[in-house]
């Protein structure tokens, strides 16, 4: 179904850069203290493209856009960034740390031809913003290229694509790098005709969904329909039809996806009064005791699959499960037109019965609401007392990320954080044939 081709990549010049110095984390992770840290490590680190400055006095004709232009010619005209000579697919593994384990996510970059949802060839499961748009159509349509991936999955139920990727990671010609703290990188390039061949034909039956990086993919489609209206006969195979991507299996065993709980405050007293027996008319609430005792249990409460969720800091340092009562009563509060996945997950809960219901809050409220993926930050986040309590959740399993994209509906804003983010700078697809 999805059209997965190799390209020629623009890639840093191994023999002058270090690649652990001049890789960064995508857009739309880069805090203002990782920003001027990454900008004072190496003069020719990603993020002066990925995510360039915006200083005063900052118009049309000079901004962040056209110094990340600007950076992008001299690293060309100075070849510290090259272009391939030959179209390639580049396999990625990614290793990190997580829960005291190291652990290893295979990637696969290609370019994929770009696709309108309703094609259902390429999938998403979440709804975006659009204000990263803007800020992502404007990058690509002046600098023609793709800067940083979108993190695709996709099914490999037969084991085709895998046994060409086991095949090619024993290959010795892997460039290794390290990236941020805890992780390191290999990168293979695939140049061979029957593995580009058998990969090609591996994936001519799969269709691709978005794990991260809706708003890139959205964004490279609005940019490749503006190049179509100012030129109708565009061809077909234009570099402008495809998006770059990193493709990683849904059972690949590095695959890790974090909840998002939500972190609550200002709230007054007598709604956190009420709240108790406002739960108790639509959930079982079971109280788990103090944190030492039932840290473990939640953390094992955790990995299954029914729908529950929880609240710690509500009373003192106690952990709270919820579990519907009925679901029948739960139903009315959700936007209609969801399927019942939507509807039985922990975070559709949460958001239209607890948040909107009970509580009237807009879920979106940034100003009373914070996100975390980690649960031991989030519990000490609570005890500081920098939010009243908070909203435990368990994390989304990939087969309901597939059910949702099957099933052409859409999750709640923040349900899923892929964990590690794909780094910028490994590999820049040039939109110019």
């Amino acid at each position: 179904m999805a059209d997965i081709r190799p390209f020629r990549a623009l890639r840093y010049n191994t023999a002058t850069e270090t690649l652990s110095a001049v890789i960064c984390p995508p857009y739309d992770v880069i805090s203002p203290q990782r920003e001027a840290s990454l900008l004072a490590h190496d003069l020719h680190n990603f993020i002066r493209i990925e995510y360039a400055k915006t200083l005063p006095g900052d118009d049309e004709s000079c901004n962040r856009y056209t110094r990340a232009l600007a950076h992008l010619q001299e690293w060309l005209r100075d070849e510290v960034l090259k272009q391939d000579e030959k179209p390639a697919y580049y396999l990625h593994e990614h290793t990190y740390s997580y829960g005291g384990e190291k652990v290893v996510r295979r990637g696969l970059f290609a370019r994929v031809r770009l696709e309108e949802w309703d094609k259902m060839v390429v999938r998403p499961h979440e709804r975006t913003m659009a204000g990263p748009k803007k800020d992502r159509i404007k990058l690509i349509g002046t600098l023609e290229a793709d800067t940083s991936p979108v993190f695709g999955l996709y099914q490999d139920d037969g084991g085709s694509v895998g046994s060409v990727l086991n095949q090619v990671s024993q290959w010795p010609e892997a460039i290794e790098f390290s990236g941020e703290p805890g992780e390191y990188h290999r990168l293979w390039v695939i140049t061979d005709l029957e593995a580009v061949a058998a990969i090609q034909r591996a994936f001519i039956d799969k269709p691709v969904y978005i794990a991260d990086g809706h708003h890139r993919y959205e964004s490279s489609l609005a940019y490749r329909n503006e190049r179509l209206a100012l030129d109708p006969k565009l061809s077909a195979d234009a570099a402008v039809n495809f998006v770059m991507m990193s493709l990683t299996d849904m059972a690949d065993p590095g695959l890790l996806i974090l909840p998002t709980h939500r972190l609550i405050k200002g709230l007054p007293k007598n709604l956190l009064y009420i709240l108790p027996e406002r739960l108790a008319e639509y959930f079982n609430v079971e109280s788990l005791d103090s944190i030492g005792e039932s840290w473990n249990k939640v953390k094992d409460l955790m990995k299954e699959s029914s729908s529950r969720f929880f609240i710690y800091g509500l009373n003192g340092k106690e952990f709270l499960s919820l579990t519907v009562k009925d679901q029948t009563k739960v139903e009315r509060f959700m936007p209609s037109g969801h399927t019942a996945t939507y509807r039985g997950m922990d975070v559709s809960l949460v958001d239209h019965v607890v948040l909107e219901d009970i509580l009237g809050m807009n879920p979106m409220d940034e100003e009373r609401i914070a996100y975390d993926h980690d649960l031991d930050s989030t519990v000490a986040r609570v005890n500081s007392g920098e939010f009243q309590f908070a909203f435990i959740l368990k994390p989304v399993k990939p087969e309901t990320i597939k059910d949702i994209s099957d099933a052409k509906d859409r999750m709640p804003r923040k349900s899923t954080y892929f964990y590690p983010k794909l780094p910028s700078g490994i590999v820049v697809y040039r939109l110019r044939d």
